[in-house]
């Protein structure tokens, strides 16, 4: 089995080369439709940037869904689900695992907003080649982890989201950071101090990113979602980046919520425990779910579900795959004459394309490694840390 997984490493530095050539060409694409097109007619420019946003994010979907076979099921009302995808939305998501935001795209494919999704990340991610620049072409909201600076830079971005013809699901990972141990202990003690529960499985979400994007959007983005993501480990593997590289399926399953934008309180203190509450609520499913193996079928109060939570699924589609096959149909064959000629051609050139495929490889991993926890923000560590 160990000797079938090494062979696996085969094939998937062929991915990552692919993936990597063909990012650097979107972004090529990307950065004259900067130039030439957005001064001219911004919803032009987002609807081609829709598709230049497919093809990357589609190649790391490629790796979930077809390499992984990966899945992820939807929990929700069916008025719920047939709203999915058809709205500009804030999506609201616990940030638990290393691959959530990888599945979180997984379910952007299901709804058919894969192209439109976009998010909070840092700053320093916009100085990262393939993904980092296509992120910053798109419109996806950088932060510099200033809060005095943080509230310009987001207000000027959030505002022109509703602009995408697109419906765009906004990502909003509350909490600002992946949970650890550590940083789960800092949030234990930052709540005990502010006089708030204690979570078990998440970290108290910060909330001035959360306020000023309900107050921009208001209006214009018609709900957020709530997303409460776990994985399914007895029928899967571990979440982790490393069971799909070797072609394990992950099983990932969500709880989703809708609450229309106007229904979450102006005021700012009332917003604040709005959000509060909502992961306490998260919180409560994801113990229930490692408790019972699934979620609550039901709800007495204190949710906005329109009928019968079910369990919702679309099968994958041949998009991804097609993006995949397409564009390494055009990146691989001259790779290999390259790595032939180096091979055919001695030694030591032979010990060069092999470096040169090792560098391609490890560059790819090391850009898919992005939500690395230990690269993280320094959530109880300092003093932007306890902004709630």
């Amino acid at each position: 089995m160990a000797k079938l997984e090494n062979l696996l490493v085969i094939p998937f530095a062929l991915i990552g080369i692919n993936f990597l050539l063909t990012g650097l060409f979107i972004n090529l694409i990307q950065s004259l439709l900067w130039l030439c097109v957005k001064p001219w007619n911004i919803r032009l420019y987002n609807k081609l940037m829709y598709y230049c946003i497919y093809v990357v994010w589609g190649q790391l979907e490629f790796l979930a869904e077809w390499w992984s076979s990966s899945t992820c099921a939807i929990y929700t009302d069916d008025e719920t689900w047939s709203k999915l995808g058809t709205e500009h939305a804030i999506l609201i998501l616990n940030h638990s695992y290393e691959v959530d935001w990888l599945m979180s795209w997984v379910m952007c494919e299901q709804i058919r907003v894969l192209g439109a999704s976009r998010a909070f990340v840092k700053k320093s991610f916009k100085m990262i080649p393939v993904i980092g620049w296509a992120a910053y072409f798109a419109g996806n909201v950088f932060l510099e982890r200033n809060w005095d600076k943080d509230k310009i830079l987001m207000g000027n971005q959030i505002a022109v989201l509703s602009d995408n013809p697109d419906p765009v699901m906004l990502h909003l990972f509350a909490e600002g950071t992946r949970y650890t141990a550590a940083k789960h202990a800092a949030s234990v003690e930052f709540a005990t101090k502010s006089g708030r529960p204690a979570l078990k499985h998440l970290l108290v979400p910060r909330t001035k990113g959360f306020l000023l994007s309900v107050e921009k959007l208001r209006g214009k983005f018609p709900a957020a979602y709530c997303a409460t993501m776990v994985f399914n480990i007895k029928e899967g593997a571990l979440p982790t980046l490393k069971s799909m590289m070797l072609g394990h399926p992950v099983v990932a399953e969500v709880l989703l919520e809708r609450i229309p934008l106007e229904d979450i309180p102006v005021d700012t203190d009332e917003a604040t425990n709005w959000l509060h509450e909502r992961y306490i609520h998260k919180d409560n499913m994801i113990e229930a779910f490692k408790t019972n193996g699934r979620f609550p079928a039901s709800f007495e109060r204190g949710h906005t579900f329109k009928g019968p939570i079910q369990c919702h699924f679309r099968p994958r589609r041949l998009c991804t795959l097609l993006v995949t096959l397409v564009s390494s149909y055009y990146t691989l064959p001259p790779v290999f004459r390259a790595c032939y000629t180096l091979f055919s051609s001695g030694f030591w050139s032979a010990m060069i394309g092999i470096l040169l495929v090792s560098l391609a490889t490890l560059a790819v991993l090391k850009m898919m490694d992005l939500s690395s926890a230990s690269k993280g923000s320094e959530y109880g560590r300092s003093p932007r840390s306890k902004e709630a």
